[in-house]
């Protein structure tokens, strides 16, 4: 019994999605903890100031990289060694020529207006940004290239090389001596720096092929990548709106983002596990759909699909349970004293985690065969109803019913994502359905059959997700 236990903790530990999850949880983990260290050692001008370095960079980073990173692991899972070549040049060429232009737009507003930029504390960003970018490019082409490969272990030491480097060195700073924000930033470049050195030196980077550059590669990556690029400032948006429109309401006010806060703190949370296996999914069934093979394409779609509904059904179904405590957690007694109510909010977010994982994969699914502006059509149509939803609930509601208390309001909100979800995962499945012939009870069929065989596969050493 022990060496079974022991041989099937050593499968799991080898697994891709394992080493998936592990990664996005350790750079969850890692952040947390460099937040705390900086709110603690930074003054709240500094702290502030960084945030305005990081937020906006993430922003553009998820530009810059939506129009390469899904289009390069589409592209490279399918394609053969020469191929791969030229997808890698390409894309380098598409990658540096759009941080030339973002360049050139932050540095010359900066010239133009430095004194407001400074004052409003976005002078570091306009100012550092761009060589942030530079050093940031060969790593997270080293990560594009290994998702293709769904080699996830490179992956994990990648982002735990970079991340525990930046935590250890501020940690050690905040320990031993007193620096500014200016000083955390450059910390920040250099170990940027260092990982992309390091993966430069391993030949992990594909840089050794700029040269290898084709037009027909480049536009298909351009037009692959305007969609993905799209795709991923909707999702954003649909995230983001809820707490944008809250906080334009006079009525609703600070207090009641930070409600919301807490209950789409949830979402964030139960996204981490669902962001591993839709990583891990997108190079095996991009590769099916460029290889034509359908069948290989579905079995790998509901294979992975079917036993994660079950999983977050489970989720699901203890938060149900445990939505107290998590709000006790994560905000403290005050919430719960103040805004008891707030548990209902955190109730219809539990039942919007339910439909996540049918939503996220019906979209990867579209994007492997190549249609990423289905998905992009299926999220800009989530995301213009959920914000015309959000804004009737804050404002309609409150102008109808003035006396309603704004826990309530909230409440509403919640329920136009969960409303607006269940619309995009039926437009979703339709532009899914006539590209491939799928089956949507196929995928709790499947699903209940994966965990009656899971005992037979862990024996027989076959992989849990193929």
């Amino acid at each position: 019994m022990w060496a079974f236990l022991k041989q099937t903790s050593f499968k799991i530990v080898k697994d891709a999605n394992f080493l998936s999850f592990a990664g996005n949880l350790s750079t969850a983990l890692a952040g947390l903890f460099s937040y705390m260290i900086l709110l603690r050692m930074l003054s709240i001008n500094d702290f502030g100031i960084w945030i305005l370095f990081t937020t906006p960079a993430s922003l553009i980073d998820m530009l810059r990289f939506g129009v390469t990173r899904e289009a390069l692991v589409r592209y490279l899972a399918g394609s053969n060694a020469e191929d791969k070549k030229y997808y890698l040049g390409s894309a380098w060429v598409v990658g540096l020529l759009i941080l030339a232009g973002i360049t050139v737009i932050l540095w010359t507003v900066y010239i133009i207006i430095p004194q407001p930029l400074k004052a409003s504390g976005y002078s570091l960003f306009f100012i550092w940004y761009p060589l942030l970018g530079l050093v940031t490019l060969p790593w997270n082409y080293a990560w594009s290239i290994f998702q293709a490969d769904v080699d996830f272990g490179k992956i994990l030491w990648i982002r735990f090389f970079n991340l525990c480097s930046f935590l250890v060195i501020i940690f050690i700073a905040y320990l031993y001596v007193k620096i500014e924000v200016s000083t955390v930033v450059m910390i920040y470049i250099a170990t940027n720096l260092a990982t992309s050195l390091f993966c430069i030196a391993k030949k992990w980077t594909g840089l050794q092929f700029f040269l290898h550059i084709n037009k027909e590669k480049v536009m298909d990556i351009l037009k692959y990548g305007r969609y993905s690029m799209a795709t991923r400032i909707g999702s954003s948006l649909l995230k983001g709106a809820d707490s944008f429109i809250i906080s334009f309401s006079a009525f609703m006010g600070p207090a009641s983002v930070a409600l919301y806060a807490i209950p789409l703190k949830y979402i964030e949370f139960i996204e981490i596990p669902l962001l591993s296996f839709a990583t891990t999914a997108f190079p095996k069934l991009s590769k099916m759909s460029m290889e034509n093979n359908k069948e290989g394409f579905k079995r790998i779609y509901y294979g992975y699909t079917g036993p994660i509904v079950y999983i977050f059904i489970v989720i699901a179904m203890l938060s149900l349970v445990l939505n107290k405590y998590f709000i006790l957690i994560l905000g403290g007694a005050k919430y719960l004293t103040t805004s008891p109510n707030i548990t209902y909010v955190l109730i219809v977010f539990i039942f919007y985690g339910m439909l996540m994982p049918l939503d996220r994969f019906t979209g990867i699914a579209l994007d492997s065969l190549n249609r990423p502006d289905k998905n992009f059509q299926k999220v800009l149509v989530m995301t213009l109803s959920n914000i015309f939803g959000d804004i009737f609930a804050v404002f309609g509601l409150h102008y109808f019913f003035p006396s309603m208390p704004p826990v309530t309001i909230l409440f509403f909100v919640a329920i136009a994502s969960i409303i607006f979800s269940v619309i995009g995962l039926f437009i979703g499945y339709y532009f899914l359905k006539k590209e491939i012939d799928i089956s949507f009870s196929m995928i709790f069929s499947k699903g209940l059959n994966f965990y009656k065989e899971l005992n037979k596969r862990l024996r027989n050493k076959e992989p849990l997700f193929q």
